[in-house]
């Protein structure tokens, strides 16, 4: 009986555990910290599109622990933002993480800015136990953006 229970007790918590969520919260605004409205978030969860909506000023998600999403802001006039969050290594418990996401306006509405990459990764840091931003790797992909868009004009 009490292999049972035992058992029994060890599926229920992987079960609550697969299916615990961090809340993320973004704020939408463009370089003038005006709020943005009718901006499409798209997420995906590694490679598959799980998610598409259009926001007007924020949007909040609730996505599962031990996973790997792109947010991905489209808006006609902007750049694309992609933005990765790693949830890896993060406890239900966790607090929600709320940031600011900054579209820049594309003043020629052909010209577009074709880095893949994400412009942020979002991770957790299990020292200060909450996500953060991963500020070597945005800085790195600011430096890359700044020179194809220099190389461009």
């Amino acid at each position: 009986m009490k292999k049972f229970a035992m058992l029994f007790c060890t599926a229920v918590l992987s079960v609550c555990c697969a299916y615990s969520q961090i809340n993320f919260t973004g704020y939408l605004k463009d370089e003038e910290n005006n709020k943005l409205k009718d901006v499409t978030v798209n997420i995906y969860d590694q490679n598959e599109l799980i998610s598409t909506e259009i926001v007007s000023k924020k949007f909040s998600y609730d996505l599962n622990v031990n996973t790997y999403y792109t947010l991905e802001l489209v808006k006609d006039g902007f750049f694309t933002k992609r933005i990765s969050i790693s949830t890896f290594g993060a406890k239900n418990s966790t607090e929600p993480f709320l940031f600011a996401v900054e579209m820049l306006v594309a003043e020629d509405k052909n010209k577009k800015l074709d880095i893949d990459f994400p412009s942020a990764l979002i991770e957790y840091d299990k020292k200060k136990q909450i996500f953060d931003y991963n500020v070597s790797y945005t800085k790195n992909i600011k430096k890359q953006s700044e020179e194809v868009f220099v190389e461009k004009q």
